[in-house]
């Protein structure tokens, strides 16, 4: 069986008690009394209870009571999507097969809405391994109700994690069904789908969808990617977003300060514990960092891609009041936990403007983090540090003499 076809068998079992809580209201009540209409309740009945067979029994199939209440039903009601929908799936003879998906498709166009009908075009295109036509089908059932949008849901987010599966949902996020949001906090909980999900995200943020407007899913799932060392998967996600590339050689983000940092860890993250803390105001372009007795450790951060080589840091930084040389400093080191590389000396960020020379050693490392420090000592006097600008580039290599 295919992963279409499982998931299709997985997600459709699981939508019968809503199905049959929902598709119909009672219909077993309206043959008491003989109406013009006993042919749509013949046909919901026979619904009714293949459902109720099929949410105990995934492979249950139509049985020859539910195929004539069906039939009742069709020759009462030609146009029911429930008589439509039994009478296909009670054909189950191979020589009848196109015929049977020709009547699906008649009763898919009557109603987009019907349980059974959709659950029965999922499982043909899964059958038939149609990715656009699955996705396509699971979007529709998502729009039917909150339980359906719940099964769904966690199908298409598990779903996503598998071939073809960019491809075929790219133009349904880019239409930006009601339910994306839901979609997307789904999928930035399941790790398996994290790389395609951030592939799909970047498919969405580009023309001519043009979704760039950064959300807690995205910065989610950025975070995410990080954390298990996708970082080009990451950082291709944040271009796509709108992370600039570097301006005029400067290779750290937003080291001017002129903008909130949305696109964390590509751009800055700001640590916000209870005796360290940084913060970015975008109008006067500054960053601030507070940090009090016994604050160690990074109050800002973002990750870098670095080539081995020579560097050359500069800065601007001013405090109300003097500081310890050491006291805030820069950091780099190795964001891979599985490369082993000797990370530079840190660099005292003194009082003023200056700039300091910086040498990443030759590796196998790639992706760095950069990083503000603060280190004040238990009992001592707490401060704050304004960082006017921040910039990292490649040192120009002297010439030669002569040359």
């Amino acid at each position: 069986m295919g992963w279409l076809a499982a998931l299709a068998l997985a997600a459709v079992a699981g939508l019968w008690s809503y199905a049959i809580a929902s598709e119909a209201r009672a219909p077993a009540k309206s043959l008491a009394v003989p109406t013009p209409f006993d042919g749509v309740a013949r046909a919901e009945l026979a619904f009714r209870s293949f459902a109720a067979r099929t949410a105990r029994d995934p492979a249950a199939r139509i049985d020859p009571t539910e195929r004539a209440l069906a039939l009742q039903g069709y020759r009462a009601e030609p146009l029911s999507p429930a008589a439509l929908g039994i009478v296909a799936m009670a054909m189950t003879d191979p020589k009848d097969a196109a015929r049977r998906q020709s009547l699906l498709e008649n009763a898919s166009l009557l109603s987009r809405r019907s349980v059974l009908v959709s659950n029965e075009m999922i499982k043909l295109a899964a059958a038939r391994n149609d990715d656009t036509a699955f996705f396509t089908w699971l979007s529709r059932l998502m729009l039917t109700g909150v339980e359906a949008r719940r099964v769904y849901g966690a199908a298409m987010a598990e779903a996503t994690a598998k071939p073809g599966a960019v491809a075929a949902l790219t133009p349904i996020l880019g239409a930006k069904p009601r339910w994306a949001d839901y979609y997307w906090t789904l999928v930035v909980g399941r790790p398996n789908s994290w790389v395609n999900a951030a592939s799909l995200r970047g498919a969405v943020a580009r023309p001519p969808y043009r979704q760039t407007a950064v959300s807690l899913t995205d910065q989610t799932l950025l975070a995410r990617l990080v954390r298990v060392g996708k970082f080009a998967e990451a950082h291709a996600l944040a271009r796509d977003l709108g992370l600039r590339g570097s301006q005029g050689g400067a290779l750290l983000q937003n080291g001017d300060f002129a903008a909130a940092p949305l696109l964390a860890p590509f751009d800055w993250e700001l640590s916000a514990e209870g005796n360290l803390g940084a913060s970015i105001d975008a109008k006067n372009k500054q960053m601030t960092v507070s940090a009090i007795g016994g604050a160690s450790g990074a109050a800002a951060r973002q990750i870098l891609r670095l080539a081995p080589g020579n560097y050359k840091l500069s800065w601007a930084i001013s405090s109300a009041t003097p500081f310890e040389p050491g006291t805030i400093a820069a950091g780099l080191r190795c964001a891979d936990p599985r490369v082993q590389v000797a990370s530079p000396a840190p660099i005292p960020l003194t009082a003023g403007q200056s700039d300091a020379d910086w040498t990443v050693p030759a590796s196998d490392c790639q992706w760095y983090w950069f990083s503000i420090d603060a280190r004040v000592p238990d009992g001592g006097v707490g401060l704050d540090a304004y960082l006017d600008r921040v910039s990292l580039a490649g040192a120009v290599a002297p010439r030669a003499e002569g040359s």
